[in-house]
């Protein structure tokens, strides 16, 4: 029953991911000047035709005009050039919006946020094991929402894969009591070859049934930050809303976006993981790493010989680069 829910989940990222995009992701990265390079290189001549979509974005992917961006969009609604383009957006108009509220460029499908967020209350005594988490939530009549603080416990747990060796996960279990919320991260390293990522994180959410806001509807994606203040700096990938409260993100794959992605992972500490609500409200889940989740972060890739890739040469990355979703 395990096997055949983890084959489903895979299949359904697999199935949105190529009907998202378009082609697997790394086929589709639009990422600067040198891609092309980096694209024929990577597909050994076995490059298709470009897509209207992919020339209409080089005409305007340095515009800072909102509206052919916003044209863009309703042009090409269903393509990854689009989750670009909506990124973009929310670029410019954070530039122009006033500071006075972290979720004030968050809108209600699209986008992640990557306003800094108010410090928030004090952390609920936890016996050494937990870090911190805080959860944030819109309020028409507060501009700073209100927030709520709760623990999060992180572990490895060894997972038995059929036909290959055992395999290691990275899990955070969070607990938010005043608001009833759990929720379950669990990061692993893709052994799937027909599915277009390199890692993928399950976010599987437990609400009462009466809870305020009527549960989750989306989860745009995950932003990774140096402090709980900070303004997050997005993972490549894409998020997929699977069934009730289970979402799950499948990291990009492409050479750089890897590199770029696991850097992050391993430098940053916290994750902030933003919210739409059944209501259309809004709502950030910041997640601290602390000391336990720092050491579980760096078994998992270790254990995938991968912690090494963090030190190797990349972009500059600082908080407060709005990089998006797809860049």
């Amino acid at each position: 029953m395990i096997q055949d829910r983890r084959a489903a989940r895979g299949f359904t990222l697999g199935l949105i991911l190529s009907a998202v995009v378009g082609l697997p992701i790394g086929t589709v990265h639009a990422a600067g000047p040198n891609d092309g390079s980096r694209q024929n290189t990577e597909l050994a001549g076995n490059a298709a035709p470009r897509s209207e979509a992919a020339e209409a974005w080089d005409a305007v992917k340095d515009t800072t005009n909102p509206a052919l961006l916003d044209a863009f969009v309703k042009r090409y609604p269903n393509t990854f050039f689009a989750v670009i383009a909506m990124a973009r957006l929310a670029e410019l108009r954070e530039a122009a919006a006033a500071k006075t509220s972290p979720f004030a460029t968050v809108p209600s499908a699209g986008p992640i946020p990557t306003s800094p967020i108010p410090l928030g209350p004090p952390p609920i005594a936890t016996d050494g094991t937990r870090s911190r988490a805080v959860l944030y939530d819109e309020d028409p009549s507060n501009p700073t929402g209100r927030q709520f603080a709760g623990s999060v416990r992180w572990r490895t747990e060894p997972v038995k894969a059929e036909g290959r060796a055992d395999d290691v996960v990275a899990q955070a279990d969070v607990d938010i009591p005043s608001r009833g919320l759990r929720m379950t991260m669990s990061f692993k390293r893709n052994l799937d070859p027909s599915l277009p990522a390199s890692h993928v994180i399950d976010l599987n959410f437990q609400w009462p049934s009466d809870t305020d806001g009527g549960g989750i509807a989306n989860v745009p994606g995950i932003l990774m930050k140096s402090n709980e203040q900070a303004r997050g700096t997005p993972l490549a990938g894409l998020a997929v809303k699977v069934t009730g409260g289970l979402f799950l993100v499948g990291l990009s794959n492409v050479a750089a976006d890897r590199e770029r992605n696991l850097k992050l992972l391993l430098d940053r500490a916290w994750f902030d993981i933003p919210m739409v609500y059944a209501n259309q409200r809004r709502g950030i889940l910041a997640i601290e790493k602390g000391e336990p989740g720092e050491q579980v972060i760096k078994t998992a890739f270790t254990a995938w010989g991968q912690s090494s890739a963090a030190a190797q040469p990349g972009a500059n990355m600082t908080d407060g680069n709005s990089g998006n979703a797809g860049k």
